[in-house]
């Protein structure tokens, strides 16, 4: 069968068959082979390469699509949550790509990323350093986090400014919003 052979090629030495065998198993939308993927996708979740790292983190969100139980039962998002800490920024973009994805199909309207202050650091250091759509998504998340007081507000809004001048529209309206909401919060005194 040929999802054996994906789970062989996700011990494979070279990151980049360790990566596509996790996607490719990913995209299989069968769910009789969701069990299958789950140990091959919890070692890649924690593999030693950045690119192996985050294409596990989208390929948790193709498996919540077809068995959300079983993403919780195994706790993959736990897994996803450890990633926002990642040290490479497009492990930490990708990751919150799949929490996005999955909060949005999930039924509980629990919002599975916890904005505070240190997660918050983590997603504008990673802001610096990632691709235009992880920026995007970083900023999305961004714009829903409540800041606890002015100065905390000042200072993300200090850091999100650079993204006006970006060349990609995209990232710089999702700057727009969260400096918007942010701006509202501040004091009028506040320069």
């Amino acid at each position: 069968m040929a999802v054996n052979t994906f789970v062989k090629d996700c011990d494979d030495p070279n990151p980049l068959i360790r990566a596509l065998a996790v996607r490719t198993m990913g995209c299989i939308r069968v769910d009789k082979i969701t069990e299958y993927l789950c140990e091959p996708l919890r070692k890649c979740l924690k593999d030693e390469d950045p690119y192996v790292r985050k294409t596990a983190a989208v390929s948790v969100a193709k498996l919540h699509d077809i068995n959300a139980t079983l993403v919780e039962e195994q706790g993959f998002l736990d897994s996803l949550r450890e990633l926002l800490g990642d040290s490479n920024p497009m492990v930490v973009a990708n990751a919150v790509a799949a929490l996005t994805e999955i909060n949005e199909s999930s039924s509980t309207g629990k919002p599975l990323i916890e904005m505070d202050t240190a997660t918050i650091n983590k997603l504008l250091t990673a802001l610096n350093e990632c691709t235009e759509w992880g920026q995007i998504f970083i900023l999305d998340n961004l714009s829903s986090f409540n800041p606890k007081d002015d100065r905390e507000a000042q200072s993300i809004c200090e850091r999100i400014t650079p993204r006006l001048a970006h060349a990609n529209a995209a990232v710089v309206l999702s700057a727009v919003k969260v400096l918007m909401k942010y701006m509202e919060m501040m004091g009028k005194d506040t320069d």
